[in-house]
């Protein structure tokens, strides 16, 4: 058994591995040496994606896992999110699940350009941070508003809504975005939703610049939906949580990337998770799709790759879910980790991981940044609070200012003083 898993997963990455040219396979057996290396200059190529050093082709496109995994919390990764790159230069995020803000902050891209948010439905694992990357905008950088689409709709009560959702996020922080106003700029804490009926089938949601976003319905729940991307030929189509369903195959067909979710075998929930049985049968059967049952759906819809995210990707769970999948699907298939990440042409696929920086700083910011609140309003800290400062820290704070504005030439004076 355990040999027949190896195999498995040995065959899944040769899969996922790009193919050598015929000069490398002979030098990797010991033949013709590759020209182009030094000791000390940059590698003639990269078998690892660096964020922010290649450029995107006019006709590619870039897809990275920001989230592969499920609603259990780890570092290793974060729940549902993909961030689509196309060249022409727009960005689309796929769900945004807890722990993903993270991921998509270590690639350094300036918060500007990563504005228009896809969530496929409202559980947290697919829009937990979308809270956290709307609140953390105006301290890194982003002055754009978000714009948010997201199911409402066909049949659902009113606040089950993506536009309540929101509202419900926006009372939440209420007392941050308040206090924030003038002194920070918050021309970020506005939220454009796009609210759509989640029960259409091919629902165009976004149509611009050459770049059409539909939806179909998934089986999950009310209110929960498959994304479908397409620009220049190509088509992107991505599962949230859903079972095997007609509209995915019908629609998904000939995808050039199909990423769809794949849990773990029905036991793990049991085992792993610690699942009452009538709840790990429920979840891993009625409300999401299986890994044998993943391998069926790409056999029938033949994308160009698969990609199988939303599962604890381990060495020892791997080998088991590839097993599966083989069972009914023999196609080119990823197993998707956090950073993995996917350069897109009509000519060719390439799978790689990106390195990923873990502590960063904020980006840079691409949109002149102002001040003042809209509508001039500005928070004011009452009186008596201000009074309560440390006076005798004060000539030190006095000299703080001095130095600041010696080094940016600026005329800035500490505005406290006691009262006489």
């Amino acid at each position: 058994m355990k040999t027949i898993k190896l195999v498995a997963v040995f065959a899944a990455l040769l899969l996922s591995a790009p193919l050598l040219a015929s000069n490398d396979a002979e030098a990797a057996g010991g033949g013709v040496v590759q020209e182009g290396w030094s000791p000390t200059k940059p590698y003639p190529s990269q078998e690892v994606y660096y964020p922010g050093t290649e450029e995107l082709g006019e006709e590619e496109i870039r897809v990275i896992a920001c989230g592969s995994g499920m609603p259990m919390p780890r570092t290793k990764q974060a729940a549902a999110c993909f961030l689509i790159e196309l060249g022409n230069g727009e960005k689309f995020i796929f769900d945004l699940g807890t722990g993903s803000f993270t991921t998509l902050y270590a690639l350094g891209i300036p918060l500007d350009y990563m504005t228009k948010i896809f969530i496929t439905h409202q559980h947290a694992d697919h829009m937990g941070d979308l809270p956290t990357m709307w609140i953390y905008g105006m301290q890194n950088g982003r002055s754009k508003p978000l714009e948010v689409w997201g199911p409402g709709g066909g049949g659902m009560p009113e606040n089950w809504g993506m536009k309540s959702a929101v509202d419900g996020i926006l009372k939440f922080y209420n007392w941050m975005l308040e206090t924030s106003k003038g002194a920070l700029d918050t021309r970020s804490l506005s939220v454009q939703v796009n609210e759509f009926d989640w029960s259409k089938e091919n629902n165009v949601i976004y149509d611009e610049n050459g770049v059409v976003i539909r939806t179909i319905p998934a089986i999950h729940l009310e209110g929960s939906v498959s994304l479908i991307l397409e620009w220049k030929g190509m088509k992107i189509a991505f599962s949230g949580d859903t079972l095997a369903n007609q509209w995915w195959i019908k629609e998904a067909k000939g995808a050039d990337l199909a990423i769809h979710e794949c849990f773990l075998p029905n036991e793990d929930f049991v085992t792993r998770y610690k699942f009452q049985p009538a709840e790990a049968i429920y979840v891993s059967t009625l409300v999401h799709t299986t890994a044998p049952v993943f391998g069926k759906i790409m056999a029938l819809t033949e994308p160009r790759r698969a990609v199988a995210y939303h599962f604890q990707n381990d060495p020892d769970t791997l080998p088991d879910v590839v097993t599966a999948v083989r069972e009914t699907y023999d196609g080119p298939v990823d197993f998707a980790v956090d950073g993995m990440v996917w350069n897109i042409t009509k000519d060719d696929i390439r799978t790689r991981v990106a390195m990923l920086n873990s502590q960063p700083f904020p980006p840079p910011s691409v949109t002149p940044r102002q001040q003042a609140a809209p509508g001039g309003e500005k928070y004011e800290t009452p009186d008596w609070i201000m009074q309560g400062y440390a006076w005798e820290t004060l000539e030190v704070m006095d000299e703080v200012h001095e130095n600041f504005n010696k080094k940016f030439d600026t005329d800035f004076k500490f505005p406290l003083r006691p009262k006489e």
